[in-house]
């Protein structure tokens, strides 16, 4: 028996369904807020249903339920989970946009609708992957999971968060996640995310005081300057880490902008709100902001801290805190579930495919915390967040049949071509 004979007819039988899948999605609204899923997951676990494959509805919040489905190999082996996020943002102004945002309509190749980049895309891909992986389940051994979840957008607490923390079974031995990488671009692990708040109070009074009392503005804005000095720091990044980036710069560059690979190896720092003042005509008594800072793997936040406590002491009006504190995740390179993604990328792309990490944050570093390896791997996004957001239809083709070509060969626990 041709077990990639049989792989292979079914790639080229069933793969294109998920263009449909996708649309089907897409012309769901679930948007976050206000954060109504059931639809979208009912269509979800329906669909995994009429494939004959045990799936079920679950959550902490009934407008936002995730949906699990699970597939069982013909023996002992490795537990692959998938995952995708339900969820996208709002569509705050139809106006601007040129396609229904609930219309999936296909334009020139390009697949247009709210959530088609971020992430029905790639969602649609895990769940055709899975589907495909059902037919074959007397083929491999071990299992395979599926956690479609609400909550991404807003920070996943009833989504993967719950799911994981009420079902440790969901950990598995390894993930793949089909956030937008690019068919050509394996994401195997995430910048750390540190996100601080400054208050800075002062007396305030009459503006026709000013320069004679201090204004809370103008102090945390001091504090700001010395804060900013943190991109001239010089941080150790693993030659490692460095290497598999530079290798990939031209592709990561050519799909994130010219000098996103050097962005990607520096820390990073944003100013991400700042409220104060109640009128033009006082000196502002309060103003507080939060602010953004990121480290690529290799470093972690003790030294940030450490740093930022340092600068706090010359800005006595003010009081920063961290409300959020993340490390930098990264899955070895050489791990199995990679290489034979990346195998099967290659076969598929017909050309070199790069391990690289991601400058912003996906529910897979959730499961690396954990100590389980995991890859994100979808199609590339075009308007994430914007109007008339879209992506490739090859794209969407190339990534359902690389995900399930190289999920079979994990399983199996063989990286080349396996006949029998």
């Amino acid at each position: 028996m041709d077990v990639e004979k049989i792989l292979g007819s079914l790639l080229s039988d069933r793969s294109r369904e998920v263009v449909d899948l996708c649309r089907s999605l897409v012309r769901i609204p679930s948007e976050e807020p206000p954060g109504n899923i059931r639809e979208i997951a009912l269509f979800i676990h329906r669909k995994f249903q009429g494939e004959g494959i045990e799936s079920e509805v679950v959550g902490s919040d009934p407008n936002k339920p995730n949906v699990i489905a699970r597939i069982t190999g013909n023996g002992d082996g490795p537990h692959l989970v998938f995952n995708g996020h339900m969820d996208t943002f709002p569509v705050p102004d139809r106006s601007r946009w040129s396609f229904e945002p609930f219309g999936g309509e296909i334009v020139d190749g390009k697949l247009y609708g709210r959530g088609a980049a971020d992430m029905k895309g790639g969602l649609a891909c895990c769940i055709q992957s899975v589907i495909m992986l059902h037919e074959l389940r007397d083929l491999f051994p071990g299992r395979v999971s599926i956690t479609c979840v609400s909550d991404e957008e807003v920070g996943g607490q009833g989504g993967s968060r719950f799911l994981l923390k009420t079902y440790p079974d969901l950990y598995g031995d390894a993930l793949i996640n089909g956030e937008p990488s690019s068919p050509d671009n394996i994401r195997i692990g995430e910048k750390g995310q540190y996100w601080y708040r400054i208050c800075c109070s002062t007396k305030g009074g009459h503006a026709a005081y000013a320069g004679l009392k201090p204004n809370a503005i103008s102090k945390l804005w001091n504090f700001f300057e010395d804060l900013l000095t943190f991109n001239e720091e010089q941080l150790t990044v693993p030659s490692s880490v460095v290497a598999m980036m530079k290798e990939a710069k031209d592709c990561y560059d050519g799909l994130l902008g010219p000098g996103s690979t050097e962005a990607a190896l520096r820390q990073s720092i944003n100013i991400g709100n700042i409220r104060g003042g109640a009128s033009v005509n006082m000196i502002p008594e309060y103003c507080e902001a939060e602010i953004d800072f990121r480290l690529p793997p290799g470093e972690t936040g003790d030294g940030l801290e450490v740093w930022i406590k340092e600068k706090e002491l010359n800005h006595p009006c003010c009081e920063i805190t961290k409300f959020k504190s993340e490390d930098a995740t990264l899955t070895d390179p050489s791990h199995p579930l990679v290489r034979t993604i990346k195998i099967a990328a290659e076969e598929v792309r017909g050309h070199k495919v790069f391990t690289t990490y991601s400058l912003g944050g996906t529910e897979a570093r959730l499961w690396r915390v954990r100590g389980v390896p995991a890859v994100t791997y979808g199609p590339n996004h075009h308007n994430m967040a914007s109007a008339d957001e879209y992506i490739l239809v090859e794209d969407i083709l190339d990534v359902v049949k690389a995900q399930t070509l190289g999920a079979f060969r994990y399983l199996r626990n063989c990286v080349g071509r396996i006949d029998q």
